[in-house]
């Protein structure tokens, strides 16, 4: 079963904006919710992934990765298997 969508109103600069109706004008994207959905999603991929490599860090810094220099490192922030 799908989630429902709930909406959200946000406050933006105009220039944001005009840059947003643009590029849905392009048709690139069907609407702007689509496309905020889309550049939400990627902003909290993009701080999930730097929350895991700041505990990386912590992680190595404690000398409790010293088995194999980076191979912490790179199984966490490898491509999705």
């Amino acid at each position: 079963m799908a989630l429902r969508r709930q909406k959200a109103v946000f406050t933006a600069d105009p220039e944001q904006l005009r840059q947003l109706r643009v590029i849905v004008q392009s048709r690139r994207y069907r609407s702007a919710s689509e496309l905020l959905r889309e550049a939400i999603d990627e902003k909290l991929e993009r701080l999930r992934r730097e929350r895991l490599a700041a505990q990386v860090d912590r992680y190595c810094d404690e000398a409790l990765g010293d088995e194999e220099p980076g191979m912490v490192e790179s199984q966490a922030l490898g491509p999705k298997r």
